[in-house]
């Protein structure tokens, strides 16, 4: 369910009480766009990280023939260790 706040204006200025063509607000905006970029970059370099090592449990999986209870403990062990990673 996405919920959305009705009681505040859609896009909040950056920077209250400047001028929009300030020097300014214009840096203000620029530093929020680069601060966005980053994030997604760093998403995107997790997500491509984390799917490698799926990849590779997937395939140690399949090259030594776990059933189905080793490859859940083996995924439950990955979990605790990406766990304490954060």
């Amino acid at each position: 369910m996405n919920l959305s706040r009705n009681d505040r204006p859609k896009h909040t200025p950056v920077l209250r009480g400047f001028d929009q063509s300030s020097p300014a607000y214009q840096d203000a905006e620029s530093l929020d766009n680069i601060l966005k970029n980053a994030r997604a970059e760093s998403m995107a370099d997790a997500a491509v990280k984390y799917s490698g090592r799926l990849e590779r449990l997937a395939a140690y999986i399949a090259t030594e023939g776990l059933n189905a209870a080793e490859a859940v403990e083996l995924l439950r062990q990955e979990s605790e260790q990406f766990g304490r990673a954060l």
